[in-house]
Order: C-alpha cells, then structure tokens, then sequence
C-alpha cells in the first residue's frame, strides 16, 4: 500500500525573495509578520482558553481537535490555518514525521491524548504531568502543520489538561525551555519535558 498525504494537505507559498509565507494581511517583511503572528495568535489563544471557549474546538482530543485549534489561532494570517503540511519538515537538525506518513500514524499520537482524556479516576498531579509530557512529546514530533505548531500543541494540551482539572501556566517557563525539552522528548528522553509539566501544571481542585 503506498501511503499518501492527507487530500486537504498544503504547501505554503513564499513572497519572491524571502522566507516570508505568502499571508492574508500581504506582509512580506518576516519581521512584521512575526510581530503581527504574535498580536493575532495573543487574542485567539485568549478566545480558546477561556470557559467559554470551548464550542470553539471539537474538545475530542484528536487530531482534528488540534486543526481546529490550529486554525481558530491563524485564521487572521493564512489560508491553509488548520490545514496539514504536504512535505516533509526538519528544524534545527530534527526530522519530523514525514508527510506521506502523518495519516499512517495519526491514530497512534493521538491514543495518547484521547486516553487520558477516557480516564475514569481522575490522575494526580504527578500521573497527569508525566501523560500530558508524553502528549506533547509525541505530537511535537508529529508536527503536522507548516508554521505554528508549538503554540497550539500548548492550548491543545491545556484543553486535554483541563478535562481531569487541570490548567497550564505556559507563562511560568521561557518558550525555549519547551522548545528544548520538547526537543529531548524528540530524541527519546522524555524526563525533562515531564519535570517541565510539573512545574506549570496546577490542579485547580486543590490549589
């Protein structure tokens, strides 16, 4: 069977002569874009976290889950917001999963998030840090969309958090700090993305 990307997959254009993808508010300085990405992607991530919000997103903790979150953040900037990648993606010396296979392995990453979120007892603190650190791990290494992905893996592991009564406070720790201990989860060590976990999560049971 020859695997195949998923029909709704993109690659993104860029503006001649730049690194910059081609955007709904026609930018194409990187800089500015990244300044307006942040402005935009503040508001929609407040929309998603709040009570409220979640008739926003499927709350089914799969991956359509994650494009709709991907979407609502990038909705403002760019046509293929929640749309998945159609080639294959390396940063900084790390593979991610390879196009042609992100529908191979969709129903493995998001086992994780979708039994967590099945759970009958609810965790404790520690439990429920080291299943969302496994979460993240996995999805990070899935990768699935072109730009964007760390920031709605975090609100998507908010929202599986929230289920058991939880919440992250993402603005305890440095954004690199993630980056990096995602980046071990990556290699196979996944302790330090756990210890991360366990010093933003907060049960909002029993502060």
């Amino acid at each position: 069977m020859v695997n195949k990307v998923f029909p709704d997959s993109v690659e993104p254009e860029y503006y001649p002569n730049t690194t910059t993808f081609v955007n709904l508010l026609n930018i194409s300085s990187s800089k500015e874009l990244r300044n307006k990405e942040a402005d935009f992607t503040a508001v929609r991530s407040i929309e998603l976290l709040q009570t409220a919000a979640v008739n926003l997103t499927s709350q089914t903790f799969d991956f359509k889950h994650l494009q709709a979150i991907h979407y609502h953040l990038f909705q403002d900037l760019y046509e293929w917001a929640g749309k998945p990648r159609s080639y294959d993606m390396k940063k900084n010396g790390d593979e991610f999963t390879p196009a042609k296979l992100l529908p191979k392995y969709e129903a493995q990453v998001f086992s994780r998030s979708i039994d967590f979120s099945n759970l009958t007892q609810r965790p404790n603190i520690d439990e429920a840090a080291a299943k969302l650190a496994s979460c993240l791990g996995i999805i990070n290494t899935y990768h699935p969309f072109a730009e964007g992905n760390g920031r709605a893996q975090r609100i998507f592991i908010s929202e599986v958090a929230n289920v058991h009564q939880y919440s992250i406070n993402w603005n305890a720790v440095h954004p690199w700090e993630v980056v990096e201990t995602s980046k071990q989860a990556h290699a196979g060590n996944y302790e330090p993305l756990e210890y991360l976990i366990k010093r933003v999560i907060v049960d909002k049971i029993q502060p």
